[in-house]
């Protein structure tokens, strides 16, 4: 069901300057690893650097693919300060973070200005001796902007698939204070991915698993795409300080633009085929009415068992069958679910989409919704829509005729689409149909509903909720953008581990 949603605020960048650090008589500073001292092993990593090859010297491994990251290995020699800093970082305040890129837990206080002897002492350390070391191991001029923040992660919390590039940040790093026993089954992994000839992430080839007192970090850049793994351990938290160095911008490659998808106008079906699908009660005028005008005012609206029982049941079947073929769509920065090759699809799925993209539907979405998707639909004359239409409908002096796509797509642990900044929803107002299949025990905590937001703005307008047999409507305008939301290793619980639906998308 559609319902209004708020979301979570993200956190802007505190550009206040950092205090000094107060001295404390009785605690003893942390000492970096006696390895970064070294002047031969410091010499290796520096030709390494500019070499582009891997090493491995002492506690510091660096490596260059998919691009230059490096991990120091028990970063500060004085194990018992670790300890001293976990039980400051606990005393902290951390409140959740939630949109369609991350769900996890940060500081409210920025750790540039929190004042406890451990954090103090650590945050020295960083901008001074650990920034020096690696401005002379890259030979890149890092300036004294530094960011520096406290995250948790749990279970089933994750940071999706990013470059990390803003304004002048050049050096990404994230220092472990993880439990002891850390391993590959709990997630969390930091992963490092490939990119195609677009400059577009392409698949997952390092993965670094968090180790306590290990200290990583990479160069950022336009091809830095990385993300945080799903938590998925109950009974562990991945604790960890991140944070940039920034230093001079450098110059970026135009972002690239995927190409649009192309829409198709309505096609003709036999009558009786179009009454073996949809329920008979949407096609009562009466009820038409009433559902317009209802949606005139929402633009949007559900509509409830849409589908007749014996069809849905046959589809609901059809659409779990093994031998489909489901390509998986990316690219990880925008999106990760897997779509139907219509080729390998079965007569009743392909009869749906013809159903969904008929003439006598286009009708029926015109009759529920007010817009003109048919030259039969009576004209709008309420405010003004029916000049507004009139331009619309207007290209170059040529009418434009009403047409759709329709995607099957399948989704399961891990799956999700992203809000990106150069997302623009076409020069159009465009209505999406969202049919929902096999969804018996969803639950809102597994994420895949899909919310809708104005661009720009943090607060959400609407979520549509995966429902059985429910057809959901709504209307977008330029502005408006939408995403699916991670679906977490809780979706497992489900009895068919996912869900299915068919979006399809129809313009004037």
């Amino acid at each position: 069901m559609p319902k209004k949603r708020s979301a979570q605020n993200s956190n802007k960048r505190n550009d206040e300057k950092r205090p000094k650090d107060h001295k404390h008589s009785n605690f003893k500073p942390p000492v970096l690893n006696d390895d970064m001292k070294s002047c031969n092993i410091t010499k290796l990593v520096k030709e390494s650097f500019s070499d582009k090859t891997e090493t491995c010297k002492g506690c510091i491994n660096f490596s260059y693919q998919p691009f230059f990251h490096a991990v120091i290995n028990n970063f500060v020699q004085n194990v018992d300060f670790l300890q001293q800093l976990q039980e400051e970082l606990s005393e902290l305040t951390f409140t959740e973070k939630n949109n369609d890129l991350y769900k996890f837990y940060q500081s409210i206080e920025d750790l540039k200005v929190v004042d406890h002897p451990c954090i103090n002492a650590l945050r020295s350390l960083i901008y001074k001796d650990l920034k020096e070391w690696i401005t002379d191991v890259t030979g890149i001029e890092l300036i004294d902007t530094v960011d520096l923040s406290c995250a948790k992660y749990q279970y089933t919390d994750t940071l999706l698939c990013h470059d990390d590039e803003l304004d002048d940040r050049r050096i990404a790093f994230i220092y472990y204070l993880v439990p002891e026993k850390w391993t590959k089954e709990d997630g969390g992994a930091l992963d490092l991915f490939n990119v195609n000839e677009n400059g577009q992430p392409d698949t997952t080839v390092k993965s670094i698993l968090p180790a306590r007192n290990n200290f990583a970090f990479f160069e950022v850049n336009a091809v830095s795409y990385h993300q945080v793994a799903e938590v998925l351990t109950e009974d562990k938290t991945r604790l960890s300080i991140s944070g940039w160095f920034h230093g001079p911008p450098v110059k970026r490659p135009e972002p690239h633009v995927e190409s649009p998808v192309t829409l198709q106008p309505s096609r003709p079906v036999d009558e009786d085929t179009f009454y073996d699908w949809i329920n008979p009660s949407y096609l009562d005028p009466v009820t038409q009415s009433e559902i317009q005008e209802k949606f005139e005012d929402d633009s949007e609206i559900e509509l409830t068992d849409f589908l007749l029982p014996e069809k849905y049941e046959e589809l609901k079947t059809a659409i779990q069958e093994t031998n489909l073929e489901w390509k998986e769509k990316g690219p990880a920065n925008k999106r990760k679910y897997s779509a139907l090759d219509m080729d390998s699809a079965p007569e009743i799925l392909k009869n749906c989409i013809d159903f969904l993209q008929s003439d006598a539907f286009f009708l029926v979405l015109s009759n529920i919704t007010g817009l003109k998707l048919h030259e039969l639909a009576p004209c709008s004359d309420s405010e003004g829509e029916t000049s507004d239409n009139a331009e619309n409908n207007q290209n170059n002096g040529e009418e434009k005729i009403p047409c759709c796509h329709s995607e099957v797509r399948k989704w399961n642990h891990g799956n999700y689409t992203l809000i990106r900044d150069t997302d623009c929803t076409t020069s159009e107002f465009e209505l999406d149909s969202l049919l929902h299949i096999c969804c018996e025990g969803w639950s809102e905590e597994y994420g895949g509903f899909t919310s809708y937001i104005a661009k720009g703005e943090d607060e959400e307008l609407l979520s549509v909720y995966p429902t059985e047999n429910s057809l959901s409507l709504v209307y977008r305008d330029k502005g408006t953008l939408k995403f699916v939301k991670y679906l977490n290793h809780k979706v497992t619980q489900m009895p068919t581990k996912g869900f299915y639906d068919i979006l399809s998308v129809y313009r004037e």
